[in-house]
């Protein structure tokens, strides 16, 4: 669970919802982030859990890639799917 309480620990429902909401395929994510498409079916279907956080960051760059209405929350959506945040901090 995250600090703030929101966990689904359910990416594959997540990243299924993005996938179908902005009409991408797990062959265009596999091509852009250099990832095998079987791996990226098994974390859709739920056959795969708990993807690297480098694995969610591929995923990001890629859905970004295709759609240019994916915002920040969506990609925060995958990664509290898995427990983890994305911070914003303007202190650096």
């Amino acid at each position: 669970m995250t600090r703030d309480g929101v966990y689904s620990g359910n990416f594959s429902q997540a990243f299924s919802q993005l996938l179908e909401k902005f009409g991408i395929s797990c062959y265009q994510i596999s091509q852009f982030a250099h990832l095998d498409q079987a791996y990226l079916s098994r974390l859709k279907n739920g056959e795969k859990h708990n993807p690297s956080p480098e694995t969610i960051i591929k995923i990001s760059l890629a859905l970004t890639h295709y759609s240019d209405k994916i915002d920040f929350y969506d990609i925060q959506k995958l990664f509290k799917s898995v427990g983890r945040s994305l911070r914003l901090n303007d202190d650096y």
